[in-house]
């Protein structure tokens, strides 16, 4: 337990030591990256947003974190984030045409240590990645004008431990198997579209 070195004596001491998570969203338009607390805050050498209060300023927006847990045994456990209130980045990015957008992306979840007995929060030890998740296909809701909500499924690497390197059929893995063709762009459009065929 080298790594905590600092925040075990700070507790060992009798000092108020808390604890957030910090969630980085590899979006394809660029990272977005959160934490559990309210304001910005500068740490790990990034800017995060905090997540302390919701648009419509009822609450949390990171409403929980399901299946937060490590693969073992073979298992591939999915977890879970549900989010309501979020900002318009979040919102864009899950309604966004482009499945790449989300889809098959990185989110890496860590934990940072706070002394909380000083004014402010004062970072102890460096952050712990808990681990990183690909992104699935987000389910999207909206309630009234402001309120969205939104479902974010995320898989570990084991999820696809049988499939066949870039055995997706997905533009990004046909890309990377036919570079410069096409053909897996077109499929994604036609999501609840009616399609005329053969055209006249």
């Amino acid at each position: 337990m080298a790594f905590l070195t600092s925040s075990i004596r700070a507790q060992a001491a009798g000092q108020h030591i808390i604890c957030a998570l910090f969630v980085t969203f590899d979006f394809k338009s660029g990272p977005m990256r959160v934490w559990e607390g309210d304001g910005p805050l500068t740490r790990g050498g990034h800017d995060w947003r905090g997540m302390g209060h919701r648009q419509d300023k009822q609450g949390n927006p990171l409403q929980s974190i399901e299946g937060l847990e490590q693969a073992i045994n073979g298992n591939a456990p999915q977890m879970t984030l549900t989010m309501s209130g979020v900002d318009s980045t979040v919102v864009t990015a899950a309604t966004s045409d482009d499945p790449d957008e989300i889809e098959g992306r990185d989110l890496t979840v860590q934990i940072g240590f706070f002394d909380a007995s000083l004014p402010g929060l004062v970072p102890l030890d460096t952050m712990l990645t808990l681990g990183v998740w690909s992104m699935q296909k987000p389910s999207f809701t909206a309630t009234g004008p402001t309120l969205r909500t939104i479902t974010l499924p995320c898989e570990t690497l084991f999820a696809q431990r049988s499939r066949a390197p870039f055995g997706m059929l997905s533009d990004r893995d046909h890309q990377r198997r036919f570079p410069g063709d096409l053909a897996c762009q077109f499929p994604p459009k036609l999501v609840d579209r009616d399609v005329a065929w053969p055209r006249k």
